[in-house]
Protein backbone atom coordinates (compact mmCIF):
# COMPACT_ATOMS: atom_id res chain seq x y z
CA UNK A 1 0.00 0.00 0.00
CA UNK A 2 1.31 3.47 -0.82
CA UNK A 3 1.66 6.18 1.80
CA UNK A 4 0.40 9.76 1.80
CA UNK A 5 3.18 12.16 0.80
CA UNK A 6 1.99 14.68 3.40
CA UNK A 7 1.22 12.72 6.58
CA UNK A 8 2.55 9.23 5.83
CA UNK A 9 -0.77 7.44 6.40
CA UNK A 10 -1.47 4.34 4.32
CA UNK A 11 -3.55 4.99 1.22
CA UNK A 12 -5.93 2.36 -0.14
CA UNK A 13 -5.79 1.63 -3.86
CA UNK A 14 -8.18 3.89 -5.75
CA UNK A 15 -8.41 6.57 -3.02
CA UNK A 16 -8.31 10.05 -4.50
CA UNK A 17 -7.63 11.79 -1.16
CA UNK A 18 -5.85 10.74 2.03
CA UNK A 19 -8.45 9.86 4.66
CA UNK A 20 -6.13 11.14 7.39
CA UNK A 21 -5.17 14.63 6.16
CA UNK A 22 -7.14 15.26 2.94
CA UNK A 23 -4.16 15.55 0.58
CA UNK A 24 -4.95 14.65 -3.03
CA UNK A 25 -3.07 11.40 -3.70
CA UNK A 26 -4.06 10.49 -7.27
CA UNK A 27 -1.95 11.37 -10.25
CA UNK A 28 1.79 11.52 -10.57
CA UNK A 29 4.02 13.12 -7.91
CA UNK A 30 4.66 15.92 -10.41
CA UNK A 31 0.89 16.52 -10.75
CA UNK A 32 0.51 16.56 -6.96
CA UNK A 33 3.36 19.08 -6.59
CA UNK A 34 1.80 21.24 -9.32
CA UNK A 35 -1.64 21.07 -7.62
CA UNK A 36 -0.11 22.01 -4.25
CA UNK A 37 1.82 24.89 -5.84
CA UNK A 38 -1.29 26.18 -7.61
CA UNK A 39 -3.33 25.97 -4.40
CA UNK A 40 -0.62 27.84 -2.46
CA UNK A 41 -0.60 30.55 -5.15
CA UNK A 42 -4.40 30.83 -4.87
CA UNK A 43 -4.20 31.15 -1.09
CA UNK A 44 -1.45 33.77 -1.34
CA UNK A 45 -3.53 35.66 -3.91
CA UNK A 46 -6.48 35.72 -1.46
CA UNK A 47 -4.22 37.03 1.34
CA UNK A 48 -2.77 39.72 -0.95
CA UNK A 49 -6.28 40.74 -2.07
CA UNK A 50 -7.24 41.05 1.60
CA UNK A 51 -4.22 43.29 2.29
CA UNK A 52 -4.88 45.32 -0.87
CA UNK A 53 -8.49 45.82 0.22
CA UNK A 54 -7.17 47.34 3.46
CA UNK A 55 -4.69 49.49 1.55
CA UNK A 56 -7.46 50.70 -0.75
CA UNK A 57 -9.95 51.10 2.12
CA UNK A 58 -12.38 48.96 0.14
CA UNK A 59 -15.07 47.74 2.54
CA UNK A 60 -16.85 45.78 -0.19
CA UNK A 61 -13.72 43.85 -1.13
CA UNK A 62 -12.99 43.15 2.55
CA UNK A 63 -16.48 41.70 3.02
CA UNK A 64 -16.14 39.59 -0.14
CA UNK A 65 -12.87 38.05 1.06
CA UNK A 66 -13.96 36.93 4.52
CA UNK A 67 -16.02 33.98 5.69
CA UNK A 68 -19.26 34.60 7.58
CA UNK A 69 -17.65 33.00 10.66
CA UNK A 70 -14.65 35.33 10.54
CA UNK A 71 -12.74 36.06 13.75
CA UNK A 72 -9.57 37.98 14.47
CA UNK A 73 -6.80 38.54 16.99
CA UNK A 74 -5.37 41.91 15.97
CA UNK A 75 -2.03 43.54 16.69
CA UNK A 76 -3.93 46.76 17.53
CA UNK A 77 -6.30 47.13 20.49
CA UNK A 78 -8.43 45.39 21.47
CA UNK A 79 -5.99 42.49 21.73
CA UNK A 80 -8.67 39.91 22.51
CA UNK A 81 -10.48 37.72 19.99
CA UNK A 82 -12.97 39.73 17.94
CA UNK A 83 -15.98 38.24 16.19
CA UNK A 84 -16.78 39.36 12.64
CA UNK A 85 -19.06 42.28 13.47
CA UNK A 86 -16.66 43.89 15.94
CA UNK A 87 -13.53 43.17 13.88
CA UNK A 88 -15.02 44.70 10.74
CA UNK A 89 -16.40 47.69 12.62
CA UNK A 90 -12.95 48.39 14.08
CA UNK A 91 -11.29 47.95 10.69
CA UNK A 92 -13.74 50.20 8.85
CA UNK A 93 -13.46 52.89 11.56
CA UNK A 94 -9.68 52.81 11.09
CA UNK A 95 -10.17 53.36 7.33
CA UNK A 96 -11.50 56.84 8.17
CA UNK A 97 -8.20 57.93 9.75
CA UNK A 98 -5.72 55.78 7.80
CA UNK A 99 -3.42 57.33 5.19
CA UNK A 100 -0.18 56.58 3.36
CA UNK A 101 -0.61 52.86 4.04
CA UNK A 102 1.75 50.37 2.45
CA UNK A 103 2.73 46.81 3.27
CA UNK A 104 5.23 44.11 2.47
CA UNK A 105 4.50 40.42 2.83
CA UNK A 106 7.47 38.09 3.42
CA UNK A 107 8.17 34.42 4.10
CA UNK A 108 4.74 33.28 2.91
CA UNK A 109 3.93 29.61 3.41
CA UNK A 110 0.58 27.84 3.15
CA UNK A 111 -0.28 24.41 4.49
CA UNK A 112 -3.32 23.14 2.62
CA UNK A 113 -5.49 20.22 3.57
CA UNK A 114 -8.49 19.78 1.32
CA UNK A 115 -10.58 22.96 1.53
CA UNK A 116 -8.69 24.38 4.51
CA UNK A 117 -5.48 26.43 4.36
CA UNK A 118 -3.26 27.83 7.08
CA UNK A 119 -1.09 30.64 5.75
CA UNK A 120 1.80 32.04 7.76
CA UNK A 121 3.88 35.06 6.85
CA UNK A 122 5.63 38.14 8.13
CA UNK A 123 3.80 41.39 7.50
CA UNK A 124 5.58 44.73 7.57
CA UNK A 125 3.22 47.66 7.23
CA UNK A 126 3.44 51.39 7.70
CA UNK A 127 1.40 54.51 7.30
CA UNK A 128 -0.33 57.21 9.27
CA UNK A 129 -3.26 57.00 11.65
CA UNK A 130 -4.73 60.33 12.84
CA UNK A 131 -1.53 62.04 11.63
CA UNK A 132 0.64 59.71 13.74
CA UNK A 133 3.12 57.54 11.85
CA UNK A 134 3.34 53.82 12.48
CA UNK A 135 5.81 51.21 11.29
CA UNK A 136 4.91 47.67 12.38
CA UNK A 137 6.29 44.22 11.73
CA UNK A 138 4.04 41.33 12.75
CA UNK A 139 3.87 37.61 12.50
CA UNK A 140 0.61 36.67 10.83
CA UNK A 141 -1.48 33.55 10.50
CA UNK A 142 -4.54 33.41 8.28
CA UNK A 143 -6.89 30.45 8.20
CA UNK A 144 -8.80 30.22 4.94
CA UNK A 145 -11.55 27.97 3.65
CA UNK A 146 -12.26 27.24 -0.01
CA UNK A 147 -15.88 28.15 -0.86
CA UNK A 148 -17.17 27.79 -4.41
CA UNK A 149 -13.59 27.78 -5.80
CA UNK A 150 -12.62 30.96 -3.88
CA UNK A 151 -10.59 31.18 -0.69
CA UNK A 152 -12.22 33.09 2.19
CA UNK A 153 -10.49 34.21 5.39
CA UNK A 154 -12.00 32.48 8.42
CA UNK A 155 -9.55 33.72 11.04
CA UNK A 156 -6.58 36.08 11.24
CA UNK A 157 -4.04 36.32 14.02
CA UNK A 158 -1.44 39.08 14.03
CA UNK A 159 1.19 39.57 16.72
CA UNK A 160 3.87 42.20 16.60
CA UNK A 161 7.51 41.33 16.83
CA UNK A 162 8.95 42.69 20.04
CA UNK A 163 10.75 45.97 19.32
CA UNK A 164 14.11 44.52 20.38
CA UNK A 165 13.79 41.71 17.86
CA UNK A 166 12.99 44.18 15.09
CA UNK A 167 15.99 46.34 15.96
CA UNK A 168 18.29 43.31 16.06
CA UNK A 169 17.00 42.15 12.68
CA UNK A 170 17.63 45.60 11.17
CA UNK A 171 21.16 45.62 12.58
CA UNK A 172 21.83 42.15 11.11
CA UNK A 173 20.50 43.30 7.73
CA UNK A 174 22.73 46.37 7.76
CA UNK A 175 25.72 44.26 8.79
CA UNK A 176 25.10 41.69 6.04
CA UNK A 177 24.95 44.44 3.39
CA UNK A 178 28.46 45.68 4.16
CA UNK A 179 31.24 44.60 1.88
CA UNK A 180 34.50 43.64 3.48
CA UNK A 181 37.85 43.77 1.67
CA UNK A 182 38.87 40.28 2.83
Amino acid sequence: MPNCPTCGAEIAEGDEFCKQCGTKVTGSPEDQTKDESTAEDEVKDAVVKRLDAIKNKDEGAVRTLIDERYTKFDDWPPYRRQEATEALQNEFEAFKVLSDYSYELKDFKANITGDLAIATFTLHYQGRMRNMSFDVTSRATSVLRRQDSAWKVVHEHLSRFPEEMRQQRQQRQQFSRRRFPF
